[in-house]
């Protein structure tokens, strides 16, 4: 076999070329930390630790979502503890209205501070969170909730919608709740109604329906669940229907605003100068709001009547208005609970998340971590050897066949 010249110098260059090359790669080892640092290094290792890396992605996302649940559910806590303390407070006053030596004047004073609260709870149930968005719409977020129609009742312009977190691969957490749930489908402890204005009335200003009153349950119960409607037959003139079977409850009768209206054991009033066409409802109902019982509560304080039949009916209306507003401490209470075990459930489920995440660390570390001692070790190898295919390469340069001939 022919040896040149020329090859020996390659033979050499080749040499210190491959040793420089190991010495570069436990170099970038020992700064990196890391024993894989390509997939051609060891493939299955590079498997494994490209799963392991998106296992911990996940998990942190998880633990990101937990945070955000979090903060939403102990937010609508808190709000729900303020929203109780206003509803223990109203219970309060509903049961110092009840003390029988009270006359009108002291029962408008106690009115005064329901109505502040009623303005307090609409607040409360209206309230936002740092992003801007309400905390009991449902899914409307930019939907105030609770909001006014055109007689001054509130009414829930929210939906029945819960946001949804995934804190696990196969487990979700509602981390909203809505009002309508809580605060509006709450339960009574006998058949009521509540009054509405129709969209379409034409009256400017428009004309307005109290909230109204129950003056005799026997005769209102005879007639639910039926509903009733008032319509203006001219600016003086009203009828009153059955809304389902159009049959006359009352017909022409004479209109005077503010006057109080009594058909089928309820009264209430028209404020205002409807015109003919306009007309206004009352709807039965199984349920009924909690801002609702506090306005038919407000109603009753201003427009007692000392009579013993309106003492009656107040009696009645206090009554109703206890049995209702436990009925919305309970509500309140039942979805805190529920909260409670959520946050409970978020808590557990961190508590894992973080472990898994240890011991995923833990298995990563031992596949791609370097080992310090056997790196230095090779490396200084690698230096020695890379200084004696030096001083190889020189003594072999300094050689020709020249020298031979």
């Amino acid at each position: 076999m022919r040896i040149s010249t020329q090859q020996f110098f390659n033979r050499g260059l080749e040499a210190i070329q491959d040793v420089s090359a190991q010495q570069q790669k436990t170099q970038l080892q020992l700064s990196t930390g890391k024993k894989v640092l390509t997939p051609a290094d060891d493939p299955v290792a590079s498997t494994r630790i490209l799963e392991l890396n998106q296992e911990l992605n996940i998990n942190e996302q998880f633990q990101r979502n937990i945070e955000l649940a979090d903060g939403h559910l102990k937010l609508q806590d808190d709000l729900l503890g303020s929203i109780g303390s206003v509803v223990q407070r109203l219970r309060e006053l509903t049961v110092t209205a009840g003390n029988g030596v009270l006359n009108k004047s002291d029962l408008g004073a106690i009115a005064v501070e329901v109505e502040e609260r009623l303005d307090q709870l609409a607040g409360l149930l209206n309230s936002q969170d740092a992003s801007g968005e309400y905390l009991l719409s449902g899914f409307q977020g930019n939907t105030q909730p609770f909001q006014k129609n055109i007689s001054g009742a509130y009414v829930y312009q929210g939906d029945e919608g819960r946001r949804f977190v995934q804190v696990e691969p196969s487990v979700t957490i509602a981390s909203t709740e809505n009002g309508k749930q809580i605060f509006q489908d709450v339960e009574v402890d006998k058949n009521t109604f509540y009054t509405v204005a129709s969209p379409n009335n034409t009256a400017v200003p428009a004309a307005h329906i109290t909230t109204g009153q129950m003056i005799d349950q026997d005769e209102y119960d005879a007639f639910y669940p039926n509903d009733m409607q008032i319509s203006f037959t001219s600016a003086t003139t009203f009828d009153i229907t059955d809304k389902s079977t159009g049959r006359v409850l009352a017909a022409n009768q004479p209109f005077s605003p503010n006057d109080a209206i009594l058909v089928n054991g309820i009264q209430f009033e028209i404020t205002g100068q409807p015109v003919a066409g306009d007309s206004f409802f009352v709807e039965s109902t199984e349920k009924q709001g909690l801002l609702t019982t506090v306005e038919k509560l407000i109603y009753g304080l201003r427009h007692f009547n000392p009579s013993e039949n309106g003492r009656e009916a107040f009696s009645a209306l206090l009554d109703s208005s206890l049995q209702n507003l436990d009925s919305s401490e309970t509500s309140i209470l039942e979805a805190r609970s529920q909260i409670g075990a959520r946050l409970n459930t978020l808590d557990t489920t961190n508590e894992q998340l973080k472990d898994v995440e240890l011991l995923t660390k833990e298995i990563l570390n031992n596949l791609e971590a370097v080992d310090y001692a056997e790196a230095v070790s090779l490396l200084s190898i690698q230096q020695f050897t890379l200084e004696a295919a030096y001083s190889s390469y020189s003594q072999i340069t300094s050689l020709s066949l020249f020298d031979r001939l």
